[in-house]
């Protein structure tokens, strides 16, 4: 396989495991990385041409979008006494928590 050399500038934050690893092993570390990323990329992209939606990997817009979306917890509470009423849950049934 052929290889091709980069120069490339890191964050101190990003940068400072890298110094941590063995001689040689930082282009192994790198390319591991950047392969998982493409990967992501790849099932992204496949995700969205079977027309889902597309979230942002950002960890706080994920917990607001999560916490805009949650089911509030009188509607669930109605949901499964229904359901529980109606036999198709068992009356010890809990939600996982």
């Amino acid at each position: 396989m052929t290889t091709v050399r980069f120069t490339v500038s890191l964050p101190e934050d990003v940068a400072g495991p890298l110094k941590d690893l063995p001689a040689g092993q930082v282009s192994a570390y790198v390319t591991d990385a950047l392969r998982r990323r493409q990967l992501v990329e790849r099932m992204q992209a496949a995700l969205t041409a079977a027309g889902h939606r597309q979230f942002t990997p950002d960890p706080a817009e994920t917990a607001a979008l999560r916490e805009q979306l949650r089911v509030p917890a009188n509607v669930r509470e109605d949901a499964i006494a229904r359901l529980k009423s109606e036999g198709m849950l068992p009356d010890n049934w809990q939600p996982r928590r």
